[in-house]
């Protein structure tokens, strides 16, 4: 067993020689501590970023109101030092009062307007936010949302278009928030924030990327608009090294797209003495054995997200190293279906039928693929939810779809594909380098051998990938969703009609009826309750096919490396790690 565990690690080496000969001779900035993100961001603006590995990054460049004490994951002030909650008619009244040494990284002070303007910036659809919906929950929100997209649609329909009026129609949107949004600012130290119902999650919610503060005449330098054809404002990039304005433990000092990223201590930050490190060095590598021996030659501290799809996880565990640490994460692997109507070349779509992706579904066998393909025995999914690890939730399993082929074939039958070959047109979507393809090869056969349905694989890279998905253009898609706070709706909003991260498009009034009537639901066991049947629902309609719960697993030397916090819900305190 050990001589095949070093022949594995010799092997290795091989594969990652070219990747680490091309990085050999580049300059890398120094830095106190290195770690690893195995793609390049998307973006660093915080009001528009959904991927785990670019929000790593705004944690370290923004500092929301409150944050998360690691590893128990308490609920601590951030720029807030404290704050109080009233109960109101109709929901709950937040009042924060920031600190006052609180200041971005140019010396200004950090202010509640701070948080009106970017809060706002999520809540336009002019800016596009990945999460937008999460700001429903403030007073007027949603509405006011509704409202500037109808302006919107309203303006683009008018015969006599130009700048003068787009400006008018700005402008009026703006005051249409202020008078209408439960967001005030009554002095520079002072936030309301009025929730149109208890929201027992909101304080988690401020601690998240899409509610950190940005830097306003940083931010507005970069706003284009509004275009007079559209009356629609357009944001640049402004996340730029020595220019953005940052309130985090670091500012950005340098950035190479696709190598490397360097973020130092913010001089101006106010907990600035409590940093363990001074300066943090994140190295863009994608492959992953390339990754594993600059760790081995000690030239990076911390490999985070090492993909558990790929079968060099299971190696790792296998050769027992001490460095190696695996967990559970408050994460689904799962395939998405596209549930509308007509697929993206305009033909007709067999996946809108939910007895045909409810076959689909019962012929992914998880145990197989978590002990033969991935190999890390991940406990096997039959809900969205991650069954354990929501408090005070229980998921409906005996919704899930369990491995039944017979079933399946009997269900794909009634749907009219007796012969399943006549189905057309269906592709697996994935993005390359994380190991997806063996799970998408091996769901291939499945469908081949159990249905006779025969699809394609598509595996493009992760950028390419993320744009298709948010455009729709796929017709089945492997996803991966880590909750962002701890309640089911972190995970159930994702198939609301018309939300923000809804990629697959299910739609269900019943299912958007019972999210709602959880809204309202102040018995927070009733509360559970109605979310239990909603996606038990969403798991009959087969909006999703779970495969597997995550398992983490991460390389640190306990011995050289301390404050790295191993949670399921990926919260981390960068600044408080300390390397030896």
């Amino acid at each position: 067993m050990r001589k095949n565990i070093v022949l594995l690690v010799v092997v290795l080496i091989a594969l990652a020689i070219a990747g680490w000969w091309s990085m050999a001779g580049r300059k890398l900035p120094d830095a106190e501590f290195v770690f690893v993100s195995a793609a390049p961001h998307k973006t660093l603006d915080p009001q528009q970023m959904s991927w785990l590995d670019e929000i790593r990054i705004a944690e370290c460049l923004y500092e929301p109101l409150v944050k998360f004490e690691v590893p128990q994951l308490d609920i601590v002030g951030g720029v807030a030092d404290r704050w109080e909650v009233d109960a109101t008619d109709h929901g709950e009244r937040y009042t924060f009062h920031l600190r006052s040494d609180a200041r971005w990284s140019n010396g200004d002070t950090v202010t509640s307007h701070d948080f009106v303007y970017a809060w706002r910036r999520a809540m336009m659809p002019d800016f596009a936010a990945q999460y937008f919906n999460l700001m429903w929950v403030i007073e007027g929100a949603r509405e006011f949302y509704d409202w500037r997209n109808e302006q919107l649609l309203t303006y683009e329909k008018q015969d006599h278009k130009s700048a003068d009026a787009a400006e008018q129609l700005w402008k009026s949107a703006l005051t249409h928030f202020d008078n209408t949004v439960g967001l005030i600012a009554p002095d520079a130290e002072t936030l309301v924030v009025r929730l149109k119902r208890p929201t027992p999650f909101f304080l988690e919610l401020c601690a998240f990327a899409t509610f950190m503060p940005v830097h306003r005449d940083t931010v507005d330098r970069f706003v284009e608009g509004p275009d007079p054809t559209t009356g629609r404002m357009k944001q640049m990039p402004w996340v730029i090294p020595g220019q953005v304005v940052c309130n985090g433990p670091y500012v950005l000092s340098e950035r190479k797209i696709k190598e490397y990223l360097l973020m130092r201590a913010n001089p101006n930050h106010w907990n600035r003495a409590a940093m363990g490190n001074g300066s943090i060095l994140e190295r863009i590598i994608e492959n992953t054995q390339t990754a594993l021996l600059a760790y081995d030659q000690g030239e990076i501290h911390w490999l985070p997200d090492i993909p558990t799809a790929k079968s060099l996880a299971a190696d790792l565990i296998a050769a027992d190293r001490s460095d190696v640490h695996v967990f559970p994460g408050a994460g689904t692997y799962y395939y998405l279906f596209n549930c509308e109507s007509t697929l993206p070349d305009g033909s007709q779509n067999p996946l809108a039928d939910r007895r045909v992706r409810r076959a689909l579904a019962m012929t992914i066998d998880g145990k197989r693929i978590v002990e033969s393909v991935t190999r890390m025995k991940q406990p096997v999914a039959r809900t969205f939810t991650p069954v354990g690890e929501v408090p005070g939730y229980d998921p409906p399993v005996e919704a899930g779809a369990g491995f039944d082929p017979q079933g399946a074939r009997k269900l794909l039958s009634e749907a009219g594909y007796a012969n399943g070959s006549l189905m057309k047109g269906l592709s697996i979507l994935y993005n390359t380098n994380q190991g997806h393809e063996k799970i998408a090869q091996f769901v291939q056969q499945s469908w081949r051998t159990h249905l006779d349905v025969h699809v394609e694989l598509e595996g493009i890279e992760k950028k390419v990938f993320s744009d298709r998905r948010r455009k729709h253009r796929f017709t089945i898609s492997r996803g991966g969703w880590f909750g962002d706070y701890r309640d089911p709706t972190t995970f159930l909003d994702l198939f609301r009609t018309g939300g923000g991260q809804n990629d697959g498009r299910y739609s269900n009034p019943q299912y958007d009826g019972l999210l709602d009537l959880a809204v309202f639901e102040r018995d927070p066991k009733q509360r559970m309750a109605i979310l239990r049947e909603a996606e038990a629902l969403m798991l009959n309609d087969q909006a999703v096919a779970p495969i597997f719960q995550y398992v983490q697993l991460e390389m640190f030397d306990t011995q050289r490396v301390e404050g790295i916090s191993r949670n399921a819900w990926h919260r981390r305190r960068l600044e408080l790690v300390r390397v030896r």
